[in-house]
C-alpha cells in the first residue's frame, strides 16, 4: 500500500508521481549520507534524554501558541477536534523563530540546542530536495524551492508514553487528521508499530517501520497546503497513531515544511482553480487554532 522509493533509482521522480497522486504518502530510501545519520541518532538520544526529564522540568519550556514552539504535556492537543485528547507529548523547535528561553538548559540535556540546530539544517536540505523534485514533476520551475528558501518550518519530537489505564471512547495516541502545510518529513524513531493511512476508499493501511528498510529512511506525505497548491494533484491523506502497542513507548519526529510567511498558494496547474489563493501562514495558523 506504501511505496516504497530509492533515492538512486533512475525512474524514482516517475514513481514519486504516482503516490503523491493516488496515496499522498511514500518511504524514501538512500537520501541521507552515512555522516548525517549518524548525526540524527545523537540527537534521538538526546530527544529521549528529554522526555525523560521530570514534568515540571519540561514544563518551564512550555508551548507557545503564537509561535507554535516548545513543549506540550500529554493530552495538550487533540488533532482531530471532535475526538479526546492525544496521548502524547511533544516538543516543537525552529532554528531562526525559536526564544531563547524555550531551549532546554544544557544542564538537563547536554549538546541539546546543538544537536537540535544540527537536525534542522540536515531535514531542512533534504526537504528542499524533495521540492525540487516536485517542481521537476510539476514542470512549474522553482516555484516551491523558491517559496520555501526563508524556511518557516517546524520539527517536533513526540514521546507516546506506555500507557495501561482506561481511555476514552475513540481516543488515540494521534487522532485522524492531514497535515496543514506542504510536506511533513516523519523519521520512525523506534519500530513500535502504529502509523496508518487512509486510501482513497476509506480504508486504513499500517505504514511500513522505515528505518528497518535502511538507516536514512523516511516517510514523507503531502499537507493540505500542496493539495491546494496542486489542485489537487496531489493529494493530502488522512493519518492517525492507533493504540495497537499502547503498552510500549514510541517516539517519532515529523519536520512540517511550511512556505515562507507572506507566500500566495494558488494553482500551478493549467486545469480549472479548485480554491481560491490564500495566504500560507494565515492558513496555517488558522488550523492550528483548531488543534489546541
Amino acid at each position: 500500500m506504501i511505496p516504497i522509493i530509492d533515492f538512486n533509482d533512475p525512474n524514482h521522480l516517475k514513481h514519486i508521481e504516482e503516490a503523491y497522486t493516488t496515496v499522498g504518502f511514500a518511504v524514501f530510501k538512500n537520501t541521507l549520507s552515512p555522516q548525517d545519520r549518524t548525526k540524527l541518532n545523537y540527537w534521538f538520544i538526546a530527544m529521549k534524554q528529554f522526555f525523560d526529564l521530570p514534568l515540571e522540568t519540561k514544563k518551564l519550556y512550555s508551548y507557545q501558541a503564537e509561535n507554535n514552539l516548545g513543549y506540550s504535556v500529554m493530552g495538550a492537543e487533540n488533532v482531530d477536534p471532535t475526538a479526546p485528547k492525544d496521548m502524547k507529548e511533544s516538543f516543537n523547535f525552529n532554528d531562526t523563530r525559536m526564544p531563547e528561553e524555550l531551549w532546554p538548559s544544557a544542564g538537563w540535556v547536554p549538546g541539546f540546542k546543538y544537536k537540535a540546530l544540527k537536525t534542522v539544517s540536515i531535514v531542512d536540505s533534504l526537504a528542499l530536495n524533495i521540492l525540487s523534485k516536485f517542481d521537476t514533476i510539476l514542470s512549474c520551475g522553482t516555484t516551491l524551492v523558491d517559496a520555501h528558501q526563508e524556511m518557516y518550518n517546524t520539527t517536533r519530537i513526540i514521546h507516546y508514553p506506555a500507557y495501561e489505564g482506561s481511555l476514552e471512547d475513540r481516543q488515540m495516541r494521534i487522532g485522524e487528521h492531514s497535515d496543514y502545510g506542504t510536506i511533513t518529513l516523519l523519521w520512525q524513531i523506534t519500530d513500535v508499530p502504529g502509523l496508518e493511512v487512509q486510501d482513497l476508499k476509506g480504508e486504513w493501511h499500517p505504514v511500513p517501520y522505515a528505518q528497518a528498510l535502511d538507516e536514512g529512511a523516511v516517510v514523507v506525505n503531502i499537507g493540505d497546503l500542496l493539495q491546494r497548491w496542486t489542485n489537487d494533484y496531489f493529494v493530502s491523506t488522512k493519518h492517525r497513531v492507533v493504540n495497537s502497542h499502547i503498552h510500549l513507548p514510541r517516539y517519532s519526529m515529523p519536520h512540517f515544511v511550511d512556505p515562507t510567511p507572506g507566500t500566495i498558494v494558488k494553482n500551478l496547474t493549467n486545469e480549472p482553480d479548485k480554491y481560491e489563493p490564500i495566504e500560507s501562514k494565515e492558513y496555517l495558523m488558522w488550523r492550528l487554532a483548531q488543534s489546541y
